[in-house]
């Protein structure tokens, strides 16, 4: 069996956003921020495009899509919407957010909360992994790897399957 995978690296594959990890019940980083840059792999489950034209689909496509995701990430604060000790409270244009002796107070159209418990790389590059899977299944898609990493050489990947 021959297997295809598209490589999909490009440089403007990244968003900047500040967020914070919790660690346990008593400790959790301080609000900062990271330049994430995002690497994706596709598997392809059908051969007959590849073998009729030569290639599998235009790049395009898939740059498109993965591009205007990242930017709704981008230079925005990113928070866990699932962790019990979060608490959200709209108030005019604000979101007001408390965790546990924390306050912040954001614009609400500058946060993005995210359905975990935690904005690690590992849960986003989950998050992204599947997204681009729904997105790309009627392509025949067998698979998508998303590697997001937050610093050079720290990251994570998650690779779902169709």
């Amino acid at each position: 069996m021959t297997t295809t995978t598209l490589q999909l690296a490009k440089q403007n594959f990244k968003f900047s956003s500040a967020h914070f990890l919790i660690f346990d019940d008593h400790r959790a980083e301080k609000l900062h921020g990271h330049n994430y840059q995002v690497r994706v792999e596709i598997g392809i489950l059908g051969l007959e495009a590849l073998e009729t034209s030569g290639f599998f689909i235009d790049f395009n496509v898939f740059k498109k899509y993965i591009k205007d995701r990242l930017d709704l990430w981008d230079e925005m604060v990113i928070l866990p919407e699932q962790h019990a000790e979060m608490k959200f409270q709209k108030r005019g244009l604000g979101l007001e957010v408390t965790f546990r002796d924390r306050f912040y107070v954001f614009p609400a159209n500058e946060v993005v909360l995210l359905p975990v418990r935690n904005t690690s790389v590992e849960q986003l590059s989950r998050l992204l992994a599947e997204d681009f899977l729904a997105e790309f299944r009627t392509y025949k898609v067998s698979f998508v790897s998303v590697y997001v990493e937050e610093t050079p050489g720290q990251g994570a990947t998650t690779r779902v399957t169709a």
